[in-house]
């Protein structure tokens, strides 16, 4: 009688796989504060919760937006990118845990009464963040992705700007602090945006049976991350409304000249690539809007705001934890008809919140609008992809 080995008939018990690389906990944390951070905020605006958070409102809004649900996001790729662009072993595990728990600490404390508090808790992140990924970009990558690590430091400076209202200094203040922070993220999606964009799309597309080339320009792409950085040290040194607009104006000719050679207009039929290109796409609208804006005063400074931060930021992160969840997860990169569906929302709800300060009676019902859309696309996101990133890959490889 032959002896059958009944432990290898069973098949191995699915582990929880959260802390097994930092897309994981950091995309679901990104996707969940985003559906509660914003409502708790229209809630606030509306006057319908008494609560008063521990900065003023404006200031709060705007800091969770990039310092809580931006930074999250950017955290995950970043742990995700970098093992990836250096060789070196992917942060996991307690260290994982604890860059979690930091971050998830200074949630909390958004939520109390205690200024003190939430600044200890929240300016703890990012340094962290950049101490912990530093050495191994600086050591193996550093002439190439050195810079990112400099971003991580300088949004943790410009952090405690919020945090502390300008510092004191006469000039400055905790709203030219976050406008410096946007500027930041603009740059990022340059370098960022400028890498993945064209590799995403052709790599996409040609797995989808529509191929095509992008075919680089090295000038058009250094015109169009020195343009960012023009604009970035235009807001940190608060230019002159001609010359910032100028700045802007410039900087939405030179990513869109940039973007147009990337061809998006032929991705239609893979939402998985089309979405990153409209969330390139709307960081040329912000600048152009934000030029018009500064040059002509025309227009209210809101809907270049909203359009990179509601619309390029938050497209481009929605893209990315999307393809990168799935592609990291060992699946088919394909979006399914509920990912599709978020991009969707999330699409008509930048454009209501852009559109929203020209409807005069209507402006609060269309913003309350866009709130409710744009919560709702990372909510759906959030549920969707929770099984995904939670358990382990379903080829049994690590990660």
């Amino acid at each position: 009688m032959a002896f059958v080995n009944l432990e290898a008939e069973v098949p191995a018990v699915r582990k929880f796989a959260l802390f097994e690389y930092g897309f994981r906990p950091f995309f679901l944390l990104a996707a969940f504060y985003a559906a509660l951070a914003v409502p708790v905020w229209v809630g606030l605006w509306r006057g319908d919760i008494g609560w008063q958070p521990p900065m003023a409102a404006n200031l709060w809004h705007g800091h969770e937006m990039i310092f809580g649900f931006a930074v999250a996001a950017l955290a995950g790729f970043m742990l995700t990118a970098v093992p990836n662009w250096t060789g070196a072993a992917a942060i996991r595990g307690p260290k994982l845990m604890l860059l979690v728990g930091v971050w998830a600490a200074g949630r909390v404390a958004a939520y109390l009464p205690w200024p003190g508090v939430f600044a200890a808790a929240d300016l703890s992140f990012l340094p962290l963040l950049a101490l912990i990924l530093g050495p191994g970009i600086i050591i193996r990558n550093g002439r190439r992705n050195g810079i990112l690590v400099v971003i991580l430091l300088l949004l943790a400076v410009v952090n405690s700007a919020v945090h502390f209202d300008g510092w004191g200094f006469m000039s400055l203040s905790g709203s030219w602090a976050l406008q410096v922070a946007v500027a930041i993220f603009a740059m990022l999606i340059g370098i960022i945006g400028g890498r993945i964009v064209p590799a995403f799309t052709q790599g996409g597309m040609k797995m989808a049976g529509y191929p095509f080339v992008i075919t680089g320009n090295r000038s058009i792409d250094i015109a169009a991350i020195l343009s960012l950085l023009l604009n970035l040290l235009a807001t940190v040194f608060q230019a002159p409304g001609e010359i910032a607009g100028a700045v802007a104006l410039v900087a939405a000719a030179c990513n869109l000249l940039r973007f147009w050679r990337w061809q998006g207009w032929r991705t239609w039929p893979v939402p998985l690539v089309w979405i990153l290109h409209l969330g390139y796409g709307w960081l040329v609208v912000g600048l152009l809007l934000n030029g018009l804006t500064a040059w002509f005063d025309l227009l209210p400074m809101a809907m270049g705001l909203h359009a990179l931060t509601a619309g390029s930021f938050s497209t481009m992160i929605l893209a990315v934890m999307s393809r990168a969840a799935l592609g990291h997860t060992g699946r088919q990169l394909v979006a399914s008809r509920k990912t599709t569906g978020a991009y969707a929302l999330l699409s008509v709800a930048v454009l209501l919140r852009v559109l929203a300060p020209l409807t005069g009676d209507f402006q609060a019902p269309l913003i309350e609008s866009a709130a409710l859309l744009w919560s709702g696309a990372f909510l759906i996101f959030g549920v969707q992809y929770l099984p995904i990133l939670l358990l382990p890959r379903p080829d049994g490889r690590p990660g």
